[in-house]
């Protein structure tokens, strides 16, 4: 341990080190008789909706998926999403601040990371301003939770735009599962306190209900300079949900949610009155609320028929020192699955998205319109084709869009899966994916560096650069191969491994032509546009596996390797695509070890490791910063003293005092170190 304890941003890890894992676990001397008989079939056909929007075992999934599920989360001592998400191979998960995430899969994270799609049951997350997750506003009961699918790679066909690098889809617990009441508290150092109550019961013959209501306020992070980073933050949620079987076997869910964030954040204004740093620095109270409301209605048509008709609607406020901003969206999808003779299992629907914003004008942030309203039309088709039963299918299908911005997107994608044997499936898949340019892009302008002229008096000393929206800006296109393989050698281990190669082209970069718009006798305005002039490849393997050591005893690992190799014009002034890349981990391992030696008591580790990167973009004087690599353990000690109660100890980051996991991005004042923390928890289910 006195080794990780030492210099973590010293050390490497091969990437041979991901098969030395395996060997080194799959040679682990285990009694057989203290073992769970565990079967292919037990692990892996695990039900996923994600992949085919149907219901499917995970080992019929040609697809990269990880499921975490409700156990995973319970033992996970995580107290919001984006931590739960760490699991998983292939993800990049870094804390920005403490009310603040970067999460993207496969590359390309950041704070506005765009090309991940995020749902809760199935309604989108994505954030029109930016195509991007404010994760922020993203506050669950986790015990609400069901499972959390992954899929790493495209997800266009069935989800649409902005699905292009991965797809997290959140599933919440049906409220007839949820009945009775829970209430939990928790205290700690970083999280200072937390309060949740829930209570389900039957409101009418076979209809459920459940209602929920959170609190919780966590401590500000330190700047890598040990000074207080401002950025605490407290927040506030409820919502219920309804499920009903109505006449004829119909279901029926209604749901909603209501939210209030109250989140501090420590700002760098650009100014170049303010001599010599020519930046301000500004505490930014910034507050956000939204509500939901989600209705669903599913019906079979026969053993082989089945339709389902969602609606949706999506109210978003957020205010703060650069920029507020309104959205409002009504989505509508209906989707038909049916079986066409015994080979083709066909699923495809129609959908309708209208999305309405509105933002204000300031000094440092302005779009034309202000206010804008936008129609998004979409189809989709796959259909699965059985060519030798219960060893060989074919998937073909694509999705077809149409927005106000770059009109009709096509996104095909074909997928083989092959049982090799009852313990073994390969597959593979090729995709194409775009991601759609968001509103920022297309009509923003953000004055966000200020730097030295170098001309001689009486010109002006600084320049000031904003970044432009620009009406000729196109879709980022991603072609995607992939190959997979899942199996259980052994009845005590299994393994899921991942490989791909990404080609990516008209990636959004800054525009090679700066356009002087103002001088003064302070500075010289210039515009930088938007454009579509980067592109390139990334390619990499993601391995995850359990191993049942004892009937009380699993471990859980992740590895991950990625590296990325972008071609970005020298005369594009910000090179975004190319530094934002190259912020990325290019390895992450996570091995967690879960252990019950007795039923009342659990003890669970969680070692992580998070390679360094490549140093990021330009953000003034912090140009050269690089994220140094970490080794981090969290570690969790739960009692249950009798059913239905539990108490709970959690310690997180408790490798070193703290550590560097993003960059700030936007106006961001100075990079934040997320820091050791240790909480107490109390659950009781009545």
């Amino acid at each position: 341990m006195s080794a990780l304890m030492g210099k973590p941003q010293c050390l490497r890890i091969d990437p041979r080190w991901g098969l030395l894992l395996l060997w080194a676990l799959m040679s682990l001397p285990v009694c057989a008789e203290d073992l769970t008989d565990l079967s292919l079939e037990e692990l892996l056909d695990v039900e996923v909706t994600s992949v085919g929007k149907k219901s499917q075992a995970l080992a019929d999934a040609a697809a990269a998926v990880f499921v975490i599920d409700a156990e995973d989360i319970r033992r996970s001592g995580a107290t919001a999403i984006p931590e739960l998400l760490r699991m998983v191979p292939g993800l990049q998960v870094g804390r920005l601040d403490a009310n603040k995430w970067a999460i993207s899969a496969r590359g390309f994270n950041g704070r506005f990371a765009n090309k991940l799609l995020v749902l809760i049951d199935g309604r989108t997350l994505y954030t029109p301003s930016f195509s991007g997750v404010y994760w922020e506003q993203q506050d669950l009961l986790l015990a609400d939770i069901e499972r959390i699918e992954v899929i790493r790679g495209p997800g266009a066909t069935l989800w649409g735009a902005n699905a292009v690098n991965g797809v997290v889809n959140i599933i919440t617990r049906s409220a007839e599962s949820t009945q009775g009441g829970l209430l939990s508290v928790a205290a700690g150092g970083e999280e200072r306190g937390a309060a949740a109550v829930r209570y389900g019961a039957e409101i009418a013959p076979e209809t459920f209900a459940r209602f929920y209501a959170q609190y919780r306020e966590r401590d500000a992070l330190v700047t890598i300079n040990g000074e207080a980073g401002r950025d605490g933050w407290d927040s506030g949620q409820g919502g219920f949900r309804i499920d009903a079987r109505l006449a004829g076997g119909d279901l029926f869910t209604l749901q909603g949610d209501l939210y209030r964030n109250n989140l501090r954040q420590q700002l760098r204004i650009p100014s170049p009155e303010v001599l010599p740093e020519r930046y301000m620095l500004v505490d930014d109270r910034l507050q956000a609320s939204g509500a939901n409301l989600l209705a669903r209605w599913e019906r079979a048509l026969s053993v082989s028929s089945q339709v389902s008709l969602q609606l949706y609607y999506d109210h978003v406020e957020r205010d703060e020192y650069y920029v507020a901003q309104r959205h409002d969206i009504l989505d509508i999808d209906f989707q038909h699955r049916v079986m066409l003779g015994a080979r083709h299992d066909l699923v495809w629907g129609v959908g309708y998205r209208h999305v309405a914003d509105d933002f204000s004008t300031t000094r440092l942030v302005s779009l034309v319109p202000d206010a804008d309203a936008r129609a998004l039309w979409n189809g989709f088709l796959q259909d699965e084709i059985t060519l030798l039963p219960g060893r060989l299918n074919l998937t073909l299908g694509s999705k077809f869009e149409h927005n106000d911005y770059t009109g009709v997107e096509l996104q095909p994608n074909a997928r083989l899966l092959w049982r090799a044997s009852p313990r073994s499936s390969l597959w593979a898949s090729v995709s194409h994916a775009v991601r759609t340019p968001s509103r920022a892009e297309r009509s923003a302008k953000v004055w966000a560096r200020v730097v030295d002229s170098g001309l001689p008096p009486p010109a002006p000393a600084s320049l000031v650069a904003a970044t432009v929206g620009n009406d000729d800006v196109v879709s980022e296109s991603l072609t995607a191969y992939e190959l997979g393989w899942r199996l259980m050698p052994m009845s005590r281990l299994s393994l899921d491994l991942a490989l791909f190669y990404n080609d990516y082209d008209e990636l959004r970069t800054s525009g090679d032509a700066p356009v002087v718009v103002g001088a003064d006798r302070d500075a010289l305005y210039l515009d930088l546009p938007f454009a579509n002039q980067g592109r390139g490849h990334s390619y990499g393997a993601e391995l995850a596996g359990e191993l049942q050591l004892r009937d009380w005893w699993r471990l859980a690992f992740a590895y991950g390797f990625l590296e990325i190799d972008l071609e970005v014009p020298e005369s594009s002034r910000d090179r975004s695509n190319d530094s934002l890349a190259r912020a990325d981990p290019r390895q992450q391992l996570s091995l967690r070890s879960l252990m019950s030696p007795r039923q009342d008591l659990d003890l669970d580790l969680w070692l992580r490791y998070v390679d360094g990167n490549y140093p990021a973009f330009d953000i003034g004087q912090f140009s050269s910063l690089r994220i140094p690599a970490y080794w981090e353990l969290d570690v969790r000690l739960a009692w249950r003293p009798r059913p239905g109660l539990e108490f709970a100890l959690v310690g997180q980051n408790l490798l070193s005092p703290s550590h560097q996991e993003g960059y700030p991005e936007a106006f961001a004042a100075l990079p934040l170190e997320v820091q050791r923390g240790v909480y107490a928890s109390v659950r009781v289910d009545f």
